[in-house]
Protein backbone atom coordinates (compact mmCIF):
# COMPACT_ATOMS: atom_id res chain seq x y z
CA UNK A 1 0.00 0.00 0.00
CA UNK A 2 2.76 2.28 1.18
CA UNK A 3 4.60 1.76 -2.48
CA UNK A 4 1.60 1.82 -4.64
CA UNK A 5 0.60 5.46 -2.76
CA UNK A 6 3.15 6.87 -3.98
CA UNK A 7 3.50 5.54 -7.74
CA UNK A 8 -0.19 6.18 -7.94
CA UNK A 9 -3.16 9.27 -7.85
CA UNK A 10 -5.52 9.63 -5.28
CA UNK A 11 -7.98 9.56 -8.49
CA UNK A 12 -6.78 5.80 -9.40
CA UNK A 13 -7.85 4.43 -6.12
CA UNK A 14 -10.98 5.98 -6.32
CA UNK A 15 -11.53 4.77 -9.69
CA UNK A 16 -11.08 1.34 -8.58
CA UNK A 17 -13.06 2.17 -5.23
CA UNK A 18 -16.22 3.31 -6.91
CA UNK A 19 -16.12 0.30 -9.64
CA UNK A 20 -15.60 -2.10 -6.82
CA UNK A 21 -18.41 -0.63 -5.47
CA UNK A 22 -21.00 -0.99 -8.44
CA UNK A 23 -19.63 -4.36 -9.07
CA UNK A 24 -20.03 -5.57 -5.11
CA UNK A 25 -24.47 -4.97 -6.23
CA UNK A 26 -24.12 -7.82 -8.08
CA UNK A 27 -21.35 -10.03 -6.00
CA UNK A 28 -23.85 -10.57 -2.96
CA UNK A 29 -26.33 -12.22 -5.50
CA UNK A 30 -24.03 -13.69 -7.68
CA UNK A 31 -22.89 -16.18 -5.26
CA UNK A 32 -26.41 -16.82 -3.76
CA UNK A 33 -24.52 -17.37 -0.42
CA UNK A 34 -23.52 -20.47 -1.32
CA UNK A 35 -20.46 -20.21 0.43
CA UNK A 36 -21.70 -19.71 4.12
CA UNK A 37 -24.68 -22.52 2.85
CA UNK A 38 -22.08 -25.06 2.44
CA UNK A 39 -20.22 -24.36 6.05
CA UNK A 40 -23.41 -23.73 7.84
CA UNK A 41 -25.37 -27.62 6.30
CA UNK A 42 -24.58 -29.70 8.76
CA UNK A 43 -23.61 -32.67 6.96
CA UNK A 44 -22.54 -32.63 3.33
CA UNK A 45 -23.05 -34.80 -0.08
CA UNK A 46 -21.18 -34.85 -2.83
CA UNK A 47 -24.64 -33.71 -4.54
CA UNK A 48 -24.69 -30.74 -2.61
CA UNK A 49 -20.80 -30.17 -3.42
CA UNK A 50 -21.90 -30.59 -7.48
CA UNK A 51 -24.95 -28.63 -6.31
CA UNK A 52 -23.29 -25.87 -5.30
CA UNK A 53 -20.84 -25.81 -7.97
CA UNK A 54 -23.61 -25.55 -10.64
CA UNK A 55 -25.33 -22.55 -8.88
CA UNK A 56 -22.14 -20.90 -8.39
CA UNK A 57 -20.96 -20.90 -11.82
CA UNK A 58 -24.23 -20.48 -13.18
CA UNK A 59 -25.00 -17.27 -11.56
CA UNK A 60 -21.95 -15.57 -11.40
CA UNK A 61 -21.46 -16.02 -14.95
CA UNK A 62 -25.16 -14.53 -15.43
CA UNK A 63 -23.78 -11.66 -13.44
CA UNK A 64 -20.59 -11.13 -15.13
CA UNK A 65 -22.71 -10.58 -18.42
CA UNK A 66 -25.46 -8.11 -15.94
CA UNK A 67 -21.76 -6.07 -14.98
CA UNK A 68 -20.54 -5.43 -18.53
CA UNK A 69 -23.66 -4.81 -19.96
CA UNK A 70 -24.79 -2.42 -17.09
CA UNK A 71 -21.34 -1.07 -16.88
CA UNK A 72 -21.88 1.83 -19.74
CA UNK A 73 -24.56 3.05 -17.92
CA UNK A 74 -22.88 3.18 -14.50
CA UNK A 75 -20.14 5.02 -16.37
CA UNK A 76 -22.16 7.69 -16.97
CA UNK A 77 -23.82 7.81 -14.23
CA UNK A 78 -20.34 9.08 -12.25
CA UNK A 79 -19.63 10.58 -15.33
CA UNK A 80 -16.38 8.97 -15.65
CA UNK A 81 -14.89 7.61 -19.21
CA UNK A 82 -12.50 4.87 -17.78
CA UNK A 83 -15.18 3.68 -15.42
CA UNK A 84 -16.95 1.27 -17.65
CA UNK A 85 -13.79 -0.91 -19.10
CA UNK A 86 -12.52 -0.79 -15.72
CA UNK A 87 -15.63 -2.72 -14.67
CA UNK A 88 -15.90 -4.90 -17.17
CA UNK A 89 -12.09 -6.13 -16.69
CA UNK A 90 -13.02 -6.20 -13.11
CA UNK A 91 -16.07 -8.42 -13.45
CA UNK A 92 -14.31 -11.28 -14.53
CA UNK A 93 -13.58 -12.06 -11.23
CA UNK A 94 -17.57 -12.94 -10.55
CA UNK A 95 -16.47 -16.49 -12.64
CA UNK A 96 -12.94 -16.81 -11.02
CA UNK A 97 -14.54 -16.41 -7.49
CA UNK A 98 -17.94 -19.19 -8.95
CA UNK A 99 -15.37 -21.86 -8.90
CA UNK A 100 -12.86 -20.51 -6.05
CA UNK A 101 -15.85 -20.10 -3.63
CA UNK A 102 -16.48 -23.94 -3.39
CA UNK A 103 -12.89 -24.84 -2.37
CA UNK A 104 -12.75 -21.85 0.01
CA UNK A 105 -16.18 -22.93 1.69
CA UNK A 106 -14.87 -26.39 2.29
CA UNK A 107 -11.72 -25.48 3.77
CA UNK A 108 -13.27 -23.45 6.69
CA UNK A 109 -15.79 -26.04 6.83
CA UNK A 110 -12.70 -28.42 7.88
CA UNK A 111 -11.08 -25.87 9.84
CA UNK A 112 -8.02 -25.54 7.13
CA UNK A 113 -7.53 -22.02 8.40
CA UNK A 114 -3.48 -22.65 8.49
CA UNK A 115 -3.86 -23.68 4.85
CA UNK A 116 -6.73 -20.35 4.35
CA UNK A 117 -3.79 -18.15 5.75
CA UNK A 118 -0.86 -19.40 3.27
CA UNK A 119 -3.00 -18.69 0.41
CA UNK A 120 -4.31 -15.71 1.57
CA UNK A 121 -0.55 -14.11 2.01
CA UNK A 122 0.60 -15.81 -1.12
CA UNK A 123 -1.99 -14.35 -3.90
CA UNK A 124 -1.44 -10.81 -2.16
CA UNK A 125 2.16 -10.75 -2.28
CA UNK A 126 1.90 -11.71 -5.52
CA UNK A 127 -1.13 -10.23 -6.75
CA UNK A 128 -0.07 -6.74 -5.40
CA UNK A 129 3.24 -7.26 -4.20
CA UNK A 130 4.64 -8.52 -7.38
CA UNK A 131 1.88 -7.57 -10.40
CA UNK A 132 0.30 -4.91 -9.27
CA UNK A 133 3.99 -2.91 -7.81
CA UNK A 134 5.17 -4.74 -11.24
CA UNK A 135 2.82 -2.61 -13.38
CA UNK A 136 2.56 0.73 -11.42
CA UNK A 137 5.81 1.21 -12.12
CA UNK A 138 6.13 0.67 -15.44
CA UNK A 139 3.74 3.59 -15.42
CA UNK A 140 0.27 1.65 -16.20
CA UNK A 141 -1.66 3.66 -13.50
CA UNK A 142 -5.22 2.94 -13.08
CA UNK A 143 -4.96 -0.32 -14.01
CA UNK A 144 -1.97 -1.83 -12.00
CA UNK A 145 -4.34 -2.00 -9.08
CA UNK A 146 -6.84 -4.00 -11.86
CA UNK A 147 -4.11 -6.54 -12.48
CA UNK A 148 -3.45 -7.03 -8.77
CA UNK A 149 -6.51 -7.42 -7.89
CA UNK A 150 -7.08 -10.03 -10.65
CA UNK A 151 -4.37 -11.72 -10.19
CA UNK A 152 -5.04 -11.96 -6.52
CA UNK A 153 -8.32 -13.88 -7.19
CA UNK A 154 -6.61 -16.32 -9.92
CA UNK A 155 -3.70 -17.02 -7.74
CA UNK A 156 -6.57 -18.03 -4.49
CA UNK A 157 -8.32 -20.20 -7.31
CA UNK A 158 -5.59 -22.31 -8.40
CA UNK A 159 -4.33 -22.94 -5.04
CA UNK A 160 -7.42 -23.55 -3.31
CA UNK A 161 -8.28 -25.58 -5.75
CA UNK A 162 -5.04 -27.26 -5.25
CA UNK A 163 -5.57 -28.18 -1.59
CA UNK A 164 -9.29 -29.26 -1.66
CA UNK A 165 -10.36 -30.91 -5.07
CA UNK A 166 -13.65 -32.01 -6.05
CA UNK A 167 -15.04 -33.90 -9.84
CA UNK A 168 -16.09 -30.46 -11.74
CA UNK A 169 -19.43 -32.22 -12.13
CA UNK A 170 -22.86 -30.55 -12.04
CA UNK A 171 -25.47 -33.42 -11.98
CA UNK A 172 -27.61 -33.33 -8.97
CA UNK A 173 -30.73 -33.59 -7.64
CA UNK A 174 -33.65 -31.15 -6.96
CA UNK A 175 -33.08 -31.73 -2.87
CA UNK A 176 -29.61 -31.17 -3.03
CA UNK A 177 -30.11 -27.61 -4.16
CA UNK A 178 -32.99 -26.56 -1.62
CA UNK A 179 -30.96 -25.83 1.32
CA UNK A 180 -28.62 -24.12 -0.24
CA UNK A 181 -31.23 -22.03 -2.33
CA UNK A 182 -33.01 -21.49 0.88
CA UNK A 183 -30.60 -20.80 3.08
CA UNK A 184 -27.83 -18.82 0.25
CA UNK A 185 -30.43 -16.70 -0.40
CA UNK A 186 -31.72 -15.09 2.78
CA UNK A 187 -27.82 -14.68 3.39
CA UNK A 188 -27.38 -12.91 0.21
CA UNK A 189 -30.16 -10.62 0.74
CA UNK A 190 -28.89 -9.80 4.34
CA UNK A 191 -25.36 -9.15 3.31
CA UNK A 192 -26.88 -6.71 0.57
CA UNK A 193 -28.20 -4.62 2.87
CA UNK A 194 -25.06 -4.57 4.80
CA UNK A 195 -23.22 -4.09 1.68
CA UNK A 196 -25.36 -1.15 1.32
CA UNK A 197 -24.96 0.52 4.46
CA UNK A 198 -21.10 0.15 4.21
CA UNK A 199 -20.47 1.91 0.60
CA UNK A 200 -23.24 3.87 0.59
CA UNK A 201 -20.72 6.73 1.18
CA UNK A 202 -18.12 6.09 -1.18
CA UNK A 203 -21.36 5.87 -4.11
CA UNK A 204 -22.41 9.20 -3.19
CA UNK A 205 -18.85 10.79 -2.87
CA UNK A 206 -18.14 9.11 -6.32
CA UNK A 207 -20.73 10.82 -7.44
CA UNK A 208 -20.99 14.54 -6.07
CA UNK A 209 -17.62 14.71 -5.80
CA UNK A 210 -15.67 12.79 -8.31
CA UNK A 211 -12.69 9.61 -8.07
CA UNK A 212 -10.31 11.96 -6.26
CA UNK A 213 -12.21 12.71 -3.26
CA UNK A 214 -12.80 9.05 -3.28
CA UNK A 215 -9.77 8.35 -3.09
CA UNK A 216 -8.80 10.28 -0.29
CA UNK A 217 -11.43 8.60 1.81
CA UNK A 218 -11.09 5.08 0.74
CA UNK A 219 -7.73 5.39 2.02
CA UNK A 220 -8.44 6.75 4.85
CA UNK A 221 -10.76 4.17 6.16
CA UNK A 222 -8.67 1.23 4.79
CA UNK A 223 -6.37 2.90 7.14
CA UNK A 224 -8.39 3.61 10.07
CA UNK A 225 -9.70 -0.16 10.21
CA UNK A 226 -6.45 -2.39 8.76
CA UNK A 227 -5.00 -2.72 12.05
CA UNK A 228 -7.89 -4.25 13.62
CA UNK A 229 -9.24 -6.44 11.08
CA UNK A 230 -6.96 -9.18 10.65
CA UNK A 231 -6.15 -9.36 14.76
CA UNK A 232 -9.81 -9.07 15.14
CA UNK A 233 -10.52 -12.55 13.29
CA UNK A 234 -7.90 -14.26 14.10
CA UNK A 235 -9.48 -13.83 17.74
CA UNK A 236 -12.78 -15.00 16.94
CA UNK A 237 -11.75 -17.74 15.01
CA UNK A 238 -9.38 -18.78 17.73
CA UNK A 239 -12.34 -18.67 20.54
CA UNK A 240 -14.87 -20.72 17.99
CA UNK A 241 -13.43 -24.00 18.74
CA UNK A 242 -13.06 -23.79 22.49
CA UNK A 243 -16.63 -21.95 22.46
CA UNK A 244 -18.17 -24.84 21.05
CA UNK A 245 -17.01 -27.40 23.29
CA UNK A 246 -20.07 -25.87 25.53
CA UNK A 247 -23.10 -28.40 25.87
CA UNK A 248 -25.91 -25.16 26.30
CA UNK A 249 -26.37 -23.29 23.25
CA UNK A 250 -27.47 -20.45 24.59
CA UNK A 251 -24.70 -20.33 27.19
CA UNK A 252 -22.37 -20.92 24.14
CA UNK A 253 -23.59 -18.15 22.50
CA UNK A 254 -23.60 -15.80 25.57
CA UNK A 255 -20.02 -16.98 26.59
CA UNK A 256 -18.43 -16.22 23.15
CA UNK A 257 -20.14 -12.74 22.80
CA UNK A 258 -19.30 -11.44 26.33
CA UNK A 259 -15.24 -12.68 25.37
CA UNK A 260 -15.23 -11.34 21.98
CA UNK A 261 -16.46 -8.26 22.63
CA UNK A 262 -14.46 -8.13 25.84
CA UNK A 263 -11.05 -8.94 23.74
CA UNK A 264 -11.71 -7.07 20.33
CA UNK A 265 -13.72 -4.32 21.56
CA UNK A 266 -10.59 -3.44 24.10
CA UNK A 267 -7.93 -4.32 20.81
CA UNK A 268 -10.24 -2.07 18.67
CA UNK A 269 -10.88 0.89 20.51
CA UNK A 270 -7.39 1.09 21.63
CA UNK A 271 -6.22 0.89 18.38
CA UNK A 272 -8.21 3.50 16.73
CA UNK A 273 -7.25 6.03 19.67
CA UNK A 274 -4.12 5.55 18.49
CA UNK A 275 -4.86 5.74 14.65
CA UNK A 276 -6.13 9.08 16.08
CA UNK A 277 -3.67 10.46 17.81
CA UNK A 278 -1.16 9.70 15.12
CA UNK A 279 -3.07 9.76 12.06
CA UNK A 280 -0.96 12.75 10.35
CA UNK A 281 2.55 10.69 10.98
CA UNK A 282 0.62 7.66 9.55
CA UNK A 283 -0.56 9.24 6.40
CA UNK A 284 2.72 11.04 5.89
CA UNK A 285 4.91 8.00 6.65
CA UNK A 286 2.80 5.33 4.70
CA UNK A 287 1.16 7.12 1.90
CA UNK A 288 3.18 9.90 1.67
CA UNK A 289 2.10 13.66 1.71
CA UNK A 290 0.20 13.79 -1.55
CA UNK A 291 -2.37 12.11 0.42
CA UNK A 292 -2.57 14.96 3.11
CA UNK A 293 -6.00 15.23 2.76
CA UNK A 294 -6.65 12.36 3.79
CA UNK A 295 -6.03 13.19 7.41
CA UNK A 296 -8.67 15.07 8.65
CA UNK A 297 -10.83 12.32 7.19
CA UNK A 298 -9.12 9.55 8.69
CA UNK A 299 -9.36 11.60 12.11
CA UNK A 300 -13.55 11.31 12.41
CA UNK A 301 -13.30 7.63 11.03
CA UNK A 302 -11.45 6.45 13.52
CA UNK A 303 -14.40 7.29 16.02
CA UNK A 304 -16.58 4.67 14.22
CA UNK A 305 -13.72 1.55 14.00
CA UNK A 306 -14.97 0.47 17.96
CA UNK A 307 -18.77 -0.15 16.98
CA UNK A 308 -18.15 -1.39 13.65
CA UNK A 309 -16.16 -4.44 15.30
CA UNK A 310 -18.31 -4.81 17.89
CA UNK A 311 -21.32 -4.94 15.51
CA UNK A 312 -19.45 -7.40 13.44
CA UNK A 313 -18.77 -9.92 16.58
CA UNK A 314 -22.80 -9.42 17.42
CA UNK A 315 -23.85 -10.16 13.69
CA UNK A 316 -21.76 -13.49 13.25
CA UNK A 317 -23.25 -14.48 16.33
CA UNK A 318 -26.67 -13.97 14.67
CA UNK A 319 -25.56 -16.15 11.60
CA UNK A 320 -24.60 -19.07 13.68
CA UNK A 321 -27.96 -18.97 15.53
CA UNK A 322 -29.90 -18.52 12.34
CA UNK A 323 -31.71 -15.39 13.29
CA UNK A 324 -31.60 -13.24 9.74
CA UNK A 325 -34.31 -11.95 9.81
CA UNK A 326 -33.94 -10.14 12.83
CA UNK A 327 -30.93 -8.55 11.51
CA UNK A 328 -32.89 -7.53 8.75
CA UNK A 329 -35.28 -5.68 10.39
CA UNK A 330 -32.23 -3.69 11.95
CA UNK A 331 -30.32 -3.54 8.83
CA UNK A 332 -33.17 -1.75 6.92
CA UNK A 333 -33.93 0.91 9.41
CA UNK A 334 -30.68 2.05 9.92
CA UNK A 335 -30.00 2.32 6.01
CA UNK A 336 -32.46 4.25 5.63
CA UNK A 337 -31.09 6.86 9.08
CA UNK A 338 -27.83 6.17 6.51
CA UNK A 339 -28.59 7.12 3.44
CA UNK A 340 -30.48 10.36 4.53
CA UNK A 341 -27.66 11.89 6.62
CA UNK A 342 -25.57 11.25 4.28
CA UNK A 343 -27.94 12.94 1.70
CA UNK A 344 -28.05 15.61 4.17
CA UNK A 345 -24.54 15.85 4.76
CA UNK A 346 -23.55 15.63 0.86
CA UNK A 347 -25.46 18.85 0.10
CA UNK A 348 -22.67 20.35 1.72
CA UNK A 349 -20.30 19.21 -0.51
CA UNK A 350 -17.94 18.61 2.68
CA UNK A 351 -16.51 14.95 2.70
CA UNK A 352 -16.20 15.62 6.83
CA UNK A 353 -19.81 15.38 7.40
CA UNK A 354 -20.58 12.56 5.16
CA UNK A 355 -17.91 10.73 7.37
CA UNK A 356 -19.35 12.40 10.24
CA UNK A 357 -22.78 11.28 8.99
CA UNK A 358 -21.26 7.60 9.08
CA UNK A 359 -19.93 8.10 12.92
CA UNK A 360 -23.40 8.63 14.09
CA UNK A 361 -25.00 5.66 12.45
CA UNK A 362 -22.25 3.33 13.05
CA UNK A 363 -23.36 4.40 16.90
CA UNK A 364 -26.79 3.76 16.70
CA UNK A 365 -26.67 0.33 15.08
CA UNK A 366 -23.88 -1.09 17.61
CA UNK A 367 -26.23 0.40 20.40
CA UNK A 368 -29.45 -1.62 19.00
CA UNK A 369 -27.31 -4.33 18.09
CA UNK A 370 -26.11 -4.44 21.64
CA UNK A 371 -29.44 -3.93 23.09
CA UNK A 372 -31.26 -7.46 20.83
CA UNK A 373 -28.31 -9.67 21.93
CA UNK A 374 -28.42 -8.99 25.37
CA UNK A 375 -32.01 -9.47 25.36
CA UNK A 376 -31.96 -12.47 23.67
CA UNK A 377 -28.98 -14.04 25.35
CA UNK A 378 -29.88 -12.79 28.87
CA UNK A 379 -26.49 -11.43 29.36
CA UNK A 380 -27.00 -9.87 33.26
CA UNK A 381 -26.18 -6.07 32.83
CA UNK A 382 -23.36 -5.99 35.65
CA UNK A 383 -21.55 -8.15 33.06
CA UNK A 384 -21.88 -5.39 30.50
CA UNK A 385 -20.95 -2.34 33.06
CA UNK A 386 -17.86 -4.44 33.69
CA UNK A 387 -16.93 -5.31 30.15
CA UNK A 388 -17.45 -1.46 29.23
CA UNK A 389 -14.90 -0.43 32.45
CA UNK A 390 -12.55 -2.34 31.28
CA UNK A 391 -12.66 -1.35 27.17
CA UNK A 392 -12.52 2.25 28.61
CA UNK A 393 -9.63 1.62 30.82
CA UNK A 394 -7.80 0.42 28.20
CA UNK A 395 -8.56 3.23 26.19
CA UNK A 396 -7.30 5.70 28.66
CA UNK A 397 -3.89 4.06 29.33
CA UNK A 398 -3.73 3.73 25.55
CA UNK A 399 -4.49 7.21 24.37
CA UNK A 400 -2.53 8.43 27.39
CA UNK A 401 0.78 7.13 26.89
CA UNK A 402 0.45 8.60 23.16
CA UNK A 403 -0.66 11.54 23.99
CA UNK A 404 2.18 11.85 26.47
CA UNK A 405 4.95 11.43 24.38
CA UNK A 406 3.24 13.66 21.12
CA UNK A 407 3.64 16.75 23.41
CA UNK A 408 6.90 14.88 24.85
CA UNK A 409 9.17 14.19 21.72
CA UNK A 410 11.34 16.40 19.90
CA UNK A 411 9.19 17.70 16.73
CA UNK A 412 13.28 18.32 15.36
CA UNK A 413 12.71 14.03 14.50
CA UNK A 414 12.09 12.40 11.30
CA UNK A 415 8.62 11.61 11.56
CA UNK A 416 9.07 7.77 11.03
CA UNK A 417 11.13 8.04 14.13
CA UNK A 418 8.08 9.59 15.76
CA UNK A 419 5.65 7.24 14.36
CA UNK A 420 7.58 4.46 15.96
CA UNK A 421 8.30 6.12 19.35
CA UNK A 422 4.15 6.21 19.34
CA UNK A 423 3.44 2.46 18.56
CA UNK A 424 5.81 1.64 20.70
CA UNK A 425 4.64 3.89 23.86
CA UNK A 426 0.38 2.51 22.53
CA UNK A 427 1.76 -0.83 22.64
CA UNK A 428 2.55 -0.33 26.36
CA UNK A 429 -0.27 1.61 27.14
CA UNK A 430 -2.55 -1.01 25.94
CA UNK A 431 -0.78 -3.97 27.49
CA UNK A 432 -0.92 -1.81 30.74
CA UNK A 433 -4.92 -1.39 30.31
CA UNK A 434 -5.13 -5.11 30.14
CA UNK A 435 -3.30 -5.70 33.11
CA UNK A 436 -5.17 -3.52 34.99
CA UNK A 437 -8.44 -4.19 33.92
CA UNK A 438 -8.35 -8.10 34.36
CA UNK A 439 -9.11 -6.98 38.20
CA UNK A 440 -12.56 -5.55 36.82
CA UNK A 441 -13.69 -8.63 34.85
CA UNK A 442 -11.63 -11.70 36.56
CA UNK A 443 -14.87 -12.60 37.49
CA UNK A 444 -16.97 -12.69 34.87
CA UNK A 445 -18.37 -16.43 34.30
CA UNK A 446 -16.93 -15.86 30.24
CA UNK A 447 -13.58 -15.27 31.59
CA UNK A 448 -13.35 -18.00 34.11
CA UNK A 449 -14.50 -20.28 31.44
CA UNK A 450 -12.01 -19.40 29.45
CA UNK A 451 -9.13 -19.69 32.44
CA UNK A 452 -10.12 -23.30 32.66
CA UNK A 453 -10.19 -24.21 29.59
CA UNK A 454 -6.78 -21.95 28.51
CA UNK A 455 -3.49 -22.30 31.05
CA UNK A 456 -1.38 -19.86 29.60
CA UNK A 457 -4.88 -17.18 29.96
CA UNK A 458 -5.24 -18.17 33.00
CA UNK A 459 -2.07 -18.17 33.86
CA UNK A 460 -2.04 -14.30 33.10
CA UNK A 461 -5.50 -13.58 34.66
CA UNK A 462 -3.65 -14.98 38.06
CA UNK A 463 -6.29 -18.14 38.33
Amino acid sequence: MAVMARLLDPADFGLVAIANVALRFYSYFSQMGIAPALIQKKTLTDGDVRAALSISLGVSSLFFLLAVLTSEFIGSFFDMKSLALVMQVLALNFIVSGLSAISLSLMRRNSKFKALAIIEIISYVLGYGVVGIGFAYSGAGVWSLVAAFLSQMIVTAILSYSVVRFPIKFKHAKEDRKHLINYGGSYSIVGFFEFLFCNIDALIIGKIMGATTTGYYSRALLLANLPVQHPANILTKALFPIMSSVSNELDKQSISVQLSVLLVGSYAFAVSVGVYLASSDIVRVLLGDKWLESIPILNILTFSVGPVFVHHIISVTLNSMGELKIKMLIQIPTFVLLAILIILAAQTEDVLNIALAVVVVEWVRVCIFSWVIIRMLKIPVKNIIKIILSIVVVIMTTGGLIYAVQHLVSKDLSVTIILSVKIIFGTIGLGLGLFVSRYIVYQLPAVIYLADRMPVFAKIMRF
